[in-house]
């Protein structure tokens, strides 16, 4: 009975190293480069203030995007001309996601590299700062044309991952 009880203890325990493993390759998988997460941040930096981000051509597209118990994405701001170039520009982030504060104020949380799929001449997705980027049909619930995405969580910690889509620590409870 002992040998019983041993063997399934090493067989939990080996399962749960397993899964701790993965766990940890996985979030792995979600970080930068510390070169391409100090580019991605320096290219936002001048943003951190709406108002420099409205000043510079960036635009508030629909709604603040929640994904309840996954968290949210914030409200997006996007730059036009950098979102319809066919381009993947460190230097010039997509988009832009702000966090609204009960104040009425906007906190910059994240960042994102957008190309949308009909402009994209690669094969298969494109990578962009070390990860392959996801195809995306909807902002939120809003349906749009097809477009590749990446966002880099700067400002706001992420437990899910530097690039992950939600951010659990993210709300649009202030908006």
């Amino acid at each position: 009975m002992k040998r019983i009880i041993a063997s399934v203890a090493a067989a939990a325990l080996a399962t749960s190293a397993a899964a701790h493993d993965n766990a940890q390759s996985v979030a792995q998988d979600l970080r930068l480069s510390p070169q391409d997460a100090a580019a991605s941040r320096a290219a936002a930096e001048g943003y951190y203030l709406l108002d420099d981000a409205l000043a510079a051509g960036y635009e508030q597209l629909f709604d603040c995007t929640d994904a309840g118990a996954d968290g949210a994405m914030g409200q997006h701001y996007i730059n036009m001309a950098y979102a319809t170039d066919g381009k993947l520009d460190v230097s010039q982030p997509d988009v832009l996601m702000y966090e609204p504060q009960a104040d009425g104020s906007m906190h910059l949380v994240a960042l994102e590299y957008v190309v949308f799929q009909a402009q994209w001449t690669g094969d298969g997705a494109p990578t962009f700062l070390g990860h392959e980027m996801q195809l995306k049909h909807k902002v939120g619930t809003h349906d749009v044309d097809p477009f590749y995405e990446l966002h880099v969580w700067h400002w706001r910690d992420n437990p899910s991952g530097m690039v992950a889509d939600y951010n659990p620590a993210v709300s649009c409870a202030g908006s």
